[in-house]
């Protein structure tokens, strides 16, 4: 898997080998062999697994398909079924919209992929839905669904929500393209400025760049990914992949007025957000010198700056300071005063803008 006409290549071989197979599969069998596969963990979004299909490890995510899911007129709807509030949407315990969103998600991102638009996504070989047992302890980080609500204001929808989670006995079974690392993994190994990837740029530069590249492409495709931590995103050490599109939110979804401009809003939250995750959870060891993290971007931006930070860490924290500090500021007041606060669009785009990067004509952004 690399950005290079053999690398698609092989990927595309392995999308058609794949997927093939798994499609000859009854239900029954794909069933017994998911079952069968050892699992890598669960959580609030789904349940995950790792199988061997035609010779290469395959990802397994099983999420829930409650019965509004189910439902004939609802097959396969990308609507907002359950009617959640639109702050549902941020990755702060969140179970998400709904199953079909991500199958959406995958569906558009592997198009991509497989038209040789844009590497950094894991490719889609198959989809099933297949009968499951009710997910178990999904919304314990609360403790329990009660602990939930109260999390989300209290708001009713997402009690229906969880509610039917906790009954649902079927999965949309996605059969994703395995990658081997977790970028979270892959940057722990490298905590250590000097450290450098084939191409000879440091690895922050090199996660800097494709952090850019791949948030920069789904906004100017109308997606916003909403939980771009990086243990969401892979990588193989060629290619950043973003992955785990629970959250995502699509302008090629059914959406309402409502949602529409809550997504044109948000067109720059990947943007701040997964550069302003490198710096909150992934700089270098002693980079902050002890300071806590939003006052250590504060002085920065104020031109007080520890001694010894590498150049190329300073360079990415110039870069990205800013508009870091506005989706800082944004989620401390989302999680301490209301869940209800609006998103600072016009801020982050003005932050964004002053370090060379603004809105582009059709939603999309572009570097000046």
């Amino acid at each position: 898997m690399e950005g290079t006409a053999s690398g698609h290549a092989a990927r595309v071989s392995a999308y058609a080998t794949v997927g093939a197979r798994l499609s000859l599969f009854s239900d029954r069998q794909l069933a017994d062999a998911v079952a069968a596969a050892p699992g890598l963990g669960s959580g609030i979004g789904g349940r995950s697994s790792e199988m061997e299909v035609e010779g290469r490890h395959v990802f397994v995510k099983r999420v829930p398909l409650t019965h509004i899911e189910l439902q004939s007129e609802h097959l396969r709807s990308t609507a907002n079924l359950f009617e959640l509030p639109l702050f549902y949407q941020y990755g702060a315990g969140s179970t998400g919209f709904g199953a079909w969103r991500e199958l959406a998600a995958h569906l558009m991102t592997t198009g991509w992929v497989l038209k040789n638009e844009y590497a950094g996504f894991p490719l889609l070989y198959h989809w099933r839905v297949l009968p499951d047992c009710p997910p178990a302890g999904f919304a314990d980080m609360f403790g329990g669904v009660d602990g939930a609500v109260a999390h989300w204001d209290g708001s009713p929808a997402v009690r229906r929500r969880l509610e039917a989670i906790g009954r649902s006995v079927f999965s949309l079974v996605l059969f994703l393209e395995y990658v081997p690392q977790t970028l979270a993994c892959w940057l722990g190994e490298r905590n250590d400025a000097a450290q450098r990837v084939t191409s000879g740029a440091s690895a922050y530069r090199w996660v800097e760049d494709q952090l850019l590249r791949g948030t920069e492409f789904m906004s100017g495709h109308g997606l916003v990914h909403f939980d771009a931590h990086f243990a969401n995103l892979l990588t193989d050490g060629q290619q950043v992949y973003f992955a785990d599109f629970g959250l995502a939110l699509s302008r090629e979804f059914e959406l309402s007025t409502e949602e529409a401009d809550f997504l044109a809003d948000h067109l720059v939250y990947d943007r701040c957000y997964a550069p302003g995750h490198l710096l909150r959870h992934h700089l270098p060891d002693g980079v902050r010198g002890g300071s806590e993290h939003g006052a250590f971007l504060r002085d920065w931006v104020k031109g007080r700056r520890p001694d010894g930070v590498p150049s190329d860490i300073s360079a990415i924290i110039d870069r990205h300071a800013q508009h870091s500090i506005v989706l800082d500021n944004f989620h401390h007041r989302f999680l301490t005063q209301s869940k209800r606060t609006p998103f600072p669009a016009g801020e982050a785009r003005r932050a964004l803008g002053c370090q060379g990067w603004v809105s582009a004509p059709g939603g999309g952004q572009t570097p000046t």
